[in-house]
């Protein structure tokens, strides 16, 4: 057979899964079944090595632990200066990409003191600026009243010295 099991059908026979034509094929062709014996010593000799591991005393988890703290203590200042520089760069974009407020428009501020100025002007008034007009026609109206009154008195006596 040229045709050779790959090796997601080796894996699948392996965990369990038999299937008649992967059996079939492993009684026939050398080099499958060659696959298959290595993968079984490779995951036996794998499993030696965890039982050996897990099995040692307990000095040899007390050094692993003392070596694993070292380690980890020469990484954390390290990792605080670069936590530090990066919110240094934050800080320094935020400050760097932010917009200034626009300056005011020089014709806005001379239209803001020049209405500011005729407030001024019109507080200082005795009479508002809109009852002008009616101010004046009362003047009028008192000076025509007040010179009619000046006339019949006049007249009046006039007629007497008459």
């Amino acid at each position: 057979m040229n045709n050779h099991l790959s090796e997601d059908q080796i894996t699948e026979w392996m965990l369990g899964t038999r299937d008649d034509f992967v059996s079939r094929h492993l009684e026939t062709c050398r080099a499958c079944s060659v696959a298959v014996e290595e993968l079984r010593s490779t995951i036996s000799c794998f499993r030696d090595s965890i039982h050996a591991t897990a099995q040692r005393d307990n000095s040899f988890w007390r050094e692993q632990q003392l070596a694993i703290r070292e380690r980890v203590s020469d990484w954390y200042p390290l990792h605080w200066a670069w936590v530090a520089a990066m919110a240094l760069v934050l800080i320094t974009a935020i400050f760097l990409t932010r917009t200034p407020n626009p300056p005011q428009n020089k014709a806005t501020e001379d239209a803001d003191k020049v209405l500011l100025q005729e407030v001024q002007r019109d507080l200082a008034r005795e009479v508002p600026e809109a009852l002008a007009p009616a101010v004046l026609i009362a003047e009028e109206r008192n000076e025509i009243l007040t010179n009619k009154e000046q006339t019949k008195s006049t007249l009046k006596k006039r007629r007497e010295i008459k």
